[in-house]
């Protein structure tokens, strides 16, 4: 008798899920006491890149793949908050521990459709107080980083017929 391996992707196991057919990521989130499971996160990568290099383009959202029914439940409950519409999310890929947090809104949700986040900044866990890539920043951030502008700035002669600095 002769049989054919299947590769994990043929036998409906996505990218991060493991032999075992555990879950292959984890969300830590600040109302759980507990990680919660899914098999994949569509742009993980991509954000953890853009976390480490704030030169690389991050991702404009995250999509969550096939949740664990714990998940389900508090996705459920996160679209249906109408005063707490923005989380910080952890996202652990669990094959090799690697973390990315993103500040997030839900995007799309609902029956037979794949949970995605639009991203509004995303760091490393041990990097929380510095933002290494974002949409928005504070503004005492953003008045730090033109004061250091303007002191390497040669002085010059303000010229009336060109618009202001």
């Amino acid at each position: 008798m002769v049989t054919k391996a299947i590769s994990p992707i043929a036998a409906g196991m996505g990218r991060g899920e493991s032999e075992e057919g555990s879950m292959g990521f984890a969300l830590e989130v600040g109302d759980t006491d507990r990680p919660l499971g899914c098999r994949h996160v569509l742009g993980f990568r991509e954000a953890l890149v853009a976390a480490q290099d704030p030169a690389a383009p991050a991702p404009a959202r995250l999509v969550i793949v096939a949740p664990d029914p714990a998940t389900d439940d508090w996705l459920a409950r996160w679209s249906e908050d109408d005063t707490q519409v923005r989380r910080t999310l952890t996202i652990c890929r669990r094959r090799d521990g690697s973390k990315v947090t993103a500040v997030a809104t839900i995007a799309a949700y609902g029956h037979g459709t794949d949970t995605s986040l639009a991203i509004e900044s995303v760091t490393l866990p041990w990097r929380r107080r510095s933002i290494v890539r974002s949409g928005v920043h504070p503004k005492a951030f953003l008045e730090a980083v033109l004061a250091l502008q303007r002191a390497s700035e040669p002085a010059r002669m303000l010229d009336p017929n060109e618009p202001s600095p």
